[in-house]
């Protein structure tokens, strides 16, 4: 009795002190950003009022959540490839799709938006990805230049892969790139030496997950199938069983975050609760799918799965991000810059609304902090749109290998056995990450938490997930898997769609709600007739007539 009641009273007091802590780490520094503001470290790129402050914005930009990609210090001492120019140059980082800034108290080495410094426990400093490298979004109109904090970012996933692959290949097969490499870093030139044998075996490693992941069906910019990569690090990778992986096939759009932590459900196939620990274990997910690690425990030993394994994830930072997310709110339509709102044409325009989007899309007030949004979640074969994500969740299961006989929950519920649904292996990699840091856990999920609604989760999620359209005119391409180009095209029938336009320009066009789709220097074609690609389906608005669809166009503006 004595010892449950000592147990009681440390959780007490751990969370009093997370509490305590609470109030200050939510607090903002400095007043929220205006629509003009210039983009601190961008100074030829303007701000849209989301809520965040400047210094919210600066610390989320670098927030690192565990991932290790490399050294810190090697991504700003490699090369391209083909020259001895930076692999950080300007003209490289946006051919890839990243966001150049400049440096500051957050960022010192000015690396693209997105990119993280993390350091392990023996004091050496990682580079990584953080959120923002997928889910921040600019978007170009004349000269203007608009960030679009939450949104999809134009990050061409693949190519960002291969480009550092090669770098690293090139380096160590080309002794004056190498030397060049080495001197940087002020280590010796010698191509056998500890430096040498540590890049081989990073690059070795790299090639290893890039090959994993491989398609026939290209990504391009602006689309990544997390699911799919985040089931082979946990099938293949974490497991140590090569060849125990699927293709991740099924690209989607990096979806919107505003308002995302104030839903019951989220994923594109409403698939993730966020009541309760949900977004923790969903982060400690993202943490070691995204270059991060996570070491099994031993499966003979029931006492080292009981203390959870060794991993990565930084989980001080994680309630942090979680709790600024929920902070940030959906960009307004700039009228100063896009273009006046015809106030007659929207008005019309939200009668249509009313009768052809509200009951999936519901109308909220983005101002209310404390909004409580319900997803609905439409099965695959009424909404009609490209089935392959929905359907490879539910369908992916691997081998268990070193999981198998082993908890589910690491310390409890049904044990594995010879195979299992890739999530249950993910999210028992997720949970045992957790119960190494029950302290520091318990700190992230006070300091994330916010009152949502509860939702029943689906154990065979075969749906797509509809949400409040706010700010919706700042996140194209459409679709879960942008398969449409604007949501000009997104009311026309799906025979009326492009079948194939080219993705990788930031040009906004006001008119159609899109962006442009003519082929530019660093572009990747979108065919929708390749697998997992098609526009079909979500037929809402097809009957319209022209003049009607411009009235709900300029409706959603407004939203």
């Amino acid at each position: 009795m004595r010892k449950l009641m000592l147990i009681a009273s440390v959780l007490t007091l751990l969370t009093l002190a997370a509490w305590f802590t609470l109030s200050r780490e939510r607090a903002q520094v400095g007043p929220a950003l205006k629509t003009g503001d210039a983009v601190n470290g961008s100074p030829d790129v303007i701000s849209l009022e989301q809520g965040w402050t400047a210094a919210t914005r600066s610390w989320l930009y670098s927030a690192s959540f565990g991932s290790r990609l490399m050294p810190y210090a090697w991504v700003s001492a490699l090369e391209q490839a083909k020259s001895s120019d930076p692999w950080l140059d300007p003209a490289n980082v946006e051919a890839l799709g990243l966001l150049r800034q400049q440096a500051d108290s957050h960022n010192p080495d000015a690396l693209p938006v997105g990119f993280t410094r993390d350091v392990d426990e023996q004091g050496e400093a990682w580079v990584g990805l953080g959120c923002a490298a997928c889910h921040v979004g600019q978007i170009h109109f004349g000269d203007k230049r608009l960030r679009i904090d939450g949104g999809p970012a134009m990050l061409n996933f693949t190519a960002f892969e291969k480009s550092l692959l090669d770098a690293m290949n090139a380096t160590l097969e080309q002794p004056q790139k190498f030397a060049r490499f080495a001197a940087a870093l002020g280590q010796s030139a010698d191509r056998e030496g500890p430096l040498a044998k540590r890049l081989r075996e990073t690059a070795a490693n790299l090639s290893i997950r890039h090959q994993m992941n491989q398609t026939s069906v290209p990504y391009g910019f602006g689309r990544l199938d997390a699911f799919g990569q985040i089931f082979n690090a946990a099938t293949e990778t974490f497991t140590n069983q090569p060849g125990n992986s699927q293709p991740p096939d099924a690209p989607v759009s990096y979806p919107m975050l505003w308002s995302a932590p104030h839903l019951d459900l989220v994923q594109w196939n409403g698939s993730a609760p966020n009541s309760g620990p949900g977004p923790l274990i969903q982060n400690v997910t993202t943490a070691i799918a995204v270059y991060g690690t996570v070491e099994l425990a031993q499966p003979e030993s029931e006492l080292a799965s009981a203390r959870g394994y060794r991993s990565s994830v930084n989980f001080d930072n994680l309630g942090k991000i979680q709790n600024h997310m929920y902070e940030l709110t959906a960009p307004a339509w700039p009228e100063d810059i896009l273009g006046p709102i015809d106030r007659e044409a929207a008005e019309r325009g939200g009668a249509l609304y009313d009768d052809l989007c509200l009951q999936c899309h519901e109308r909220i007030d983005r101002s209310d902090p404390q909004r409580k949004l319900r997803a609905v979640l439409t099965p695959v074969d009424e909404i009609g749109t490209d089935p392959t994500a929905a359907g490879n969740f539910i369908s992916n299961t691997a081998a268990t290998g070193p999981l198998q006989g082993q908890h589910q929950a690491v310390v409890a519920g049904e044990r594995f056995g010879a195979s299992s649904s890739a999530i249950l292996m993910v999210v028992n990699l997720a949970l045992g990450a957790t119960l190494r840091h029950p302290v520091e856990a318990l700190h992230a999920t006070l300091t994330g938490y916010h009152d949502v609604l509860k939702a029943k989760l689906d154990d065979r999620p075969n749906f797509y997930k509809a949400r409040a359209l706010d700010g919706i005119w700042a996140s194209p391409p459409y679709l879960h898997n942008g398969s449409v180009p604007s949501l000009y095209e997104l009311l026309l029938p799906a025979e009326q769609r492009s079948q194939e336009y080219y993705v990788g320009s930031r040009e906004y066009q006001p008119k159609f709600l899109g962006l442009e789709t003519d082929k530019t220097t660093h572009s990747s074609l979108f065919d929708t007739t390749l697998p997992g690609n098609s526009n079909s389906g979500h037929e809402y608005g097809a009957e319209l007539t022209e003049a009607q669809r411009m009235d709900l166009l300029e409706h959603l503006k407004t939203l």
